[in-house]
């Protein structure tokens, strides 16, 4: 909802809407397969699945220094911790799609 809001703001042309408009579907393509909705996992392509996981990878990579700056108990570090952790066991429900369509002819 957060990044949505932010998005609305941005104008379309600028590097930070493209990057939130993929993170966007990065996430809501997670929430598809984590709710094991076959219907909307199955219409996934491998390029969709890659550049999905891309985005993931790139809002983990900034997740990790944020979370080593918050000392462990306080809310910001739960934040981070959790937030991580989604975005590693979506990364790993992508992962295993994008093999499970390797797998198929």
């Amino acid at each position: 909802g957060k990044s949505e809001k932010a998005q609305a703001k941005l104008a379309p042309a600028t590097w930070q809407y493209k990057m939130l408009q993929e993170s966007l579907r990065a996430l809501r393509l997670a929430e598809a397969l984590l709710e094991d909705r076959t219907d909307a996992a199955t219409g996934f392509s491998p390029d969709d699945l890659r550049v999905a996981l891309r985005a993931l990878a790139a809002m983990a990579a900034k997740t990790e220094p944020a979370l080593a700056k918050f000392r462990p108990g306080t809310a910001q570090h739960s934040l981070s911790r959790n937030r991580l952790q989604a975005l590693r066991t979506a990364s790993a429900l992508i992962e295993a799609e994008l093999a499970k369509n390797q797998d198929r002819p």
